[in-house]
């Protein structure tokens, strides 16, 4: 359901609930499902634990189609790299109205221009374009300090097409540094998802970052405040980042 956290709280209670009941097949298979939750969720120790215990019961079953796949799946997957960096999530805002209200020729020549504007600056800072869907960015970036400064160039560029041409996209912009799993140009886990639910708080033409990723450059921020994240189980320390 695109909430790994949810889905291991169910797999979790599945695997008690089968246990409990004595099914330990059953038992197993949820524990199998469970671990693939923690490797998508980027816990990959909690995985492997996940797994094994899963192929040990199967072993003792005598189930061995069930405990061959569980090796397969145990070695398919090597250690993935893991990388530290400042995570950017940027979203037009309203996009759907805006459509409606200046028809999809006119659409997509203003989508272009966004796009084209803000990868420009992603490659002034040293972003890495991760992915692209539709109405915004996911971009990686090797420090704070360069994300912010894309973050801010992003918005006055934006704010100064709207002094010069009367119009310019409204986009909001979530920033958090963390660590996450690499796969070639994939990045993965549980720092990921808190940094695009960051980006979701945020407001139009705003830029919002995680605490702890302003504090540790001493760069500026607005008043903190605490905010629960959608789908994670702690709260964070969330500020407005000062570009105007």
């Amino acid at each position: 359901d695109g909430e790994p956290a949810a889905a291991i709280r169910s797999l979790r209670r599945a695997v008690q609930l089968w246990t409990e009941i004595e099914l330990p097949y059953e038992a197993a298979r949820a524990r199998v499902d469970l671990g693939l939750a923690y490797r998508a969720d980027g816990d990959d120790g909690s995985a492997e634990l996940e797994l094994r215990a899963a192929h040990a019961a199967f072993e003792r079953l005598g189930a061995r189609p069930d405990a061959e796949r569980v090796l397969e799946l145990l070695r398919a997957e090597a250690p993935p790299e893991r990388a530290v960096r400042t995570f950017m999530f940027t979203d037009i805002c309203s996009s759907t109205s805006l459509v409606q209200a200046i028809g999809d020729d006119a659409w997509h020549d203003v989508q272009r221009w966004h796009d084209e504007t803000l990868r420009a600056l992603f490659r002034a800072h040293r972003g890495e374009e991760v992915d692209h869907a539709g109405d915004g960015f996911f971009v990686a970036f090797p420090s704070a300090r360069d994300a912010v400064e894309a973050a801010r160039t992003i918005q006055r560029t934006l704010a100064e097409h709207r002094r010069a041409h009367g119009f310019a996209l409204q986009v909001r912009i979530g920033l958090h540094a963390t660590e996450a799993s690499r796969d070639g140009a994939a990045y993965r886990g549980r720092g990921v998802h808190e940094a695009a639910r960051i980006g979701a708080l945020a407001e139009a033409g705003e830029v919002l970052a995680s605490w702890p990723t302003l504090e540790a450059e001493g760069l500026d921020g607005g008043e903190r405040r605490e905010v629960q994240l959608k789908g994670l189980a702690r709260p964070i320390e969330v500020a407005s980042v000062v570009w105007r």
